[in-house]
């Protein structure tokens, strides 16, 4: 500054003395004086002092933007460094934009953060989002941005509903899922799954379901009988996969027919007779009342046939004893004979014989009775046949 000033006055003097006197010299000299003050006011005026106190202040920040952080869902880390002007010390504002589109402004999302090395997490972002972000300052001279950061949202997990398993029958049943929430993804496969263990995944048994639909059904088929089965819905979308709630069910049990072939023979420890045979046959289903029925006569061949489900097991039980206990050696009740007993178990949905087979004669002529106990278990198809005398 003070290098122009001596010019000024040097240029000044120079006019002065190459100038020749004209009557109105003083006015000329005092114009001349005049504008020269004039230069020196701008001049002075377009000057800092704080420039001339300290040459290397600033005027502008500097700001920068780092990448952002802990992305999730809905919500990121933004950070980045704000250095102030030097120059100007007031701050009116300062922090992160972010917005959808490009280059953010202090009219998008603004969140203020103070100091040098800032740093904030914003919440509340939409799922599966790109959003652009920039560190911004203001102060009396303007606005000013950082460089810009590219960020996109996590896809979300999906929210999905199990429907309660309808239809069940032997060997199949129905259930499907709703999708409440896609998580802002695309929907890459859905379906159910469904073990005899709990938890079922898609490392089990699983039908996938290919509509476009967010409430579907799905059929279960190639189930076993009387057998209690775990049911999940599961969808999958780019996040990974989600699974419903734990539906169970039992399939139902199968209803067997139980046929009975005797020959019956009245009489006197082996003798022939004009008496009456009696015996008695005892079924019982499961947990389920005992059905019984009896049958008599002179001798003959009987049969006898009964239907029933069976979860667990079948008892038949065959009883040949005197018509009259209380009297047991009374001549006038002679015993009796059953020989030729045969059984016959049949599935009744596919006709199949379970089981075939001869049971033990049964023979009473003194004091005694007998029994045949068959037990049958439908599982995996096992039976015993236990042969019992007593005493009345």
């Amino acid at each position: 500054m003070k290098w122009i000033i001596c010019a000024l006055l040097r240029y000044s003097q120079s006019v002065r003395h190459n100038t020749k006197k004209k009557p109105n010299q003083k006015n000329y000299d005092m114009r001349l004086t005049f504008k020269i003050l004039i230069l020196l006011t701008i001049f002075t005026s377009c000057s800092n002092s704080d420039d001339e106190n300290n040459p290397d202040c600033t005027y502008t920040p500097d700001l920068s933007a780092e990448e952002a952080s802990n992305i999730t869902e809905t919500s990121a880390t933004f950070s980045g460094q704000i250095i102030s002007p030097t120059c100007e010390s007031t701050v009116t504002s300062q922090g992160f934009v972010y917005a959808k589109t490009t280059l953010p402004k202090t009219d998008d999302f603004v969140v203020e953060v103070n100091g040098e090395n800032i740093l904030a997490e914003v919440n509340n972002l939409e799922r599966n989002t790109k959003y652009y972000m920039r560190a911004f300052f203001v102060n009396p001279s303007g606005e000013y941005y950082s460089n810009q950061i590219e960020l996109t949202t996590v896809i979300g997990e999906i929210n999905i509903t199990t429907k309660t398993i309808e239809n069940i029958a032997l060997n199949s049943a129905t259930s499907g899922g709703i999708i409440n929430d896609d998580g802002d993804g695309t929907i890459i496969n859905k379906g159910i799954c469904w073990s005899t263990s709990q938890n079922p995944t898609i490392d089990d048994n699983h039908i996938e379901n290919n509509t476009n639909n967010y409430e579907f059904n799905s059929e279960i088929t190639g189930l076993q009988e009387n057998t209690t089965y775990y049911v999940r819905a599961y969808a999958m979308n780019e996040s990974g996969i989600a699974y419903g709630n734990e539906e169970t069910f039992k399939t139902l049990a199968p209803t067997y027919k139980v046929n009975l072939e005797i020959t019956g023979t009245a009489g006197n420890c082996g003798f022939s007779s004009n008496v009456l045979l009696h015996y008695e046959i005892n079924y019982k289903f499961d947990d389920s009342d005992t059905i019984s029925e009896t049958a008599e006569g002179s001798g003959d061949i009987y049969y006898h046939e009964k239907e029933g489900e069976i979860r667990n097991n079948l008892n038949v039980t065959i009883y040949l004893g005197y018509f009259d206990p209380e009297y047991p050696n009374n001549s006038n009740y002679p015993g009796s004979y059953l020989d030729n007993i045969s059984i016959t178990i049949t599935h009744i949905a596919t006709n199949e014989e379970v089981l075939n087979t001869t049971l033990p004669d049964l023979f009473i002529c003194t004091d005694s009775a007998y029994k045949n106990i068959i037990n049958f278990n439908p599982v995996d198809r096992t039976y015993t046949i236990d042969r019992l005398t007593y005493g009345f």
